[in-house]
């Protein structure tokens, strides 16, 4: 790797290391006026129901953090991936009884799929302005509560060399990583849907052509972004194509013989898109955690309790992280998997580019 991406690694390493109690972030006089209007509403609502994919680690923290700073309004939360919310939220509509007040996807592509379906309720926290477009709905039908990077994963007891290690995409590709690879499947990982998403939309490497390529390779798969943390550490295989920054780093931090590169060519971002639903039984309640969820104070929670990037421009990122404009970002567009093609025809596709039909 180059000393550029040696660097990354070594203080992404540092970053969960020495995570903590970050330097308190007020929010502006106009923020904590709109919070503290909107807490008042919500107290007549007690309650706000959030469905959401978030790691355990950051829910524990907040949890504990919204029983002291809002007391008068109950956060219940239910954690389950993707489509299993997606399953229920529907259940709920269909039965007339919704329960779920704001919605929070792994799948970056939901954002737009929600908005186009009609679903969510479009509300401007009062930070709206300090997002970068390419994290929001520019109606504000969907926010992206933060960003992780995917990058490459080892293990290393089985690659002790870091220079050994795929220096850029195409890499991949060569003879000697065939059969010593792994990957989650894009079917059951937002991480991966984002990933390989972000090879056909962007053209990495030829898109299409680049991920038949990856299929000669025979890749190990398994299910979840987590598991091929797991996987690698457990020294399944030497090498994951992607696995999200923190699941690896928090791994690496316990002892375990894994760490992560980055790849030259660039580093694929994934994003949780978050909005509220229409049908929310408390949109005050919703309101208000929206507001505070993309406050100042809300925003370095992600990288304090998370270990993940805000989306709020000049809140800092995890502590001891590198400044996410010196690195380049692929975000990818990843709206076409609602087209006419949508996501069952990428699946598909992607299915047969990797001999799995």
């Amino acid at each position: 790797m180059t000393k550029r991406c040696v660097a990354f690694v070594a203080t992404m390493a540092a970053m969960i290391a020495f995570a903590g109690p970050a330097a308190a972030v007020t929010n502006s006089d106009a923020v904590n006026k709109r919070i503290a209007e909107l807490y008042e509403l919500a107290k007549k609502d007690g309650e706000v129901v959030w469905y959401t994919t978030s790691r355990e680690a950051y829910l524990k923290g907040l949890s504990a953090f919204w029983k002291k700073k809002f007391p008068d309004v109950k956060l219940t939360i239910l954690r389950k991936n993707s489509p299993q919310l997606v399953q229920t939220i529907e259940a709920e509509v269909a039965a007339g009884k919704p329960r779920a007040d704001v919605f929070t996807a792994s799948l970056a592509y939901i954002g737009a799929q929600f908005k186009q379906k009609g679903w969510y309720a479009p509300h401007k926290p009062a930070n709206f302005d300090r997002i970068d477009a390419r994290f929001k709905d520019p109606d504000g039908h969907w926010l992206a509560q933060s960003m992780f990077l995917l990058l490459g994963a080892y293990n290393t007891n089985a690659i002790t060399d870091p220079k050994e290690l795929p220096k850029t995409y195409k890499e991949l590709v060569d003879a000697k990583w065939k059969g010593k690879l792994l990957t989650a499947h894009p079917e059951t990982s937002g991480s991966h849907t984002a990933f390989y998403g972000g090879i056909v939309s962007e053209k990495i490497e030829g898109g299409w052509s680049f991920i038949e390529k990856l299929g000669s390779q025979e890749m190990m798969f398994v299910k979840a972004n987590a598991e091929a943390a797991r996987m690698v550490t457990a020294g399944e295989r030497p090498v994951a194509v992607a696995v999200s920054s923190h699941n690896t780093l928090v791994a690496r931090a316990k002892g375990s013989p894994v760490d992560v590169f980055a790849y030259q060519d660039g580093v694929i971002v994934n994003m949780s898109p978050q909005g509220i639903l229409k049908t929310a039984p408390h949109p005050n309640a919703a309101k208000l955690f929206s507001e505070w969820l993309f406050s100042d104070e809300g925003q370095e929670q992600f990288a304090v309790w998370g270990l993940q990037w805000p989306v709020v421009a000049d809140v800092p990122g995890p502590k001891g992280a590198p400044d996410l404009k010196t690195l380049k970002l692929i975000v990818p567009d990843l709206s076409f998997q609602i087209s006419d093609e949508g996501r069952e025809g990428f699946l598909k596709k992607f299915n047969a580019a990797m001999k799995r039909d």
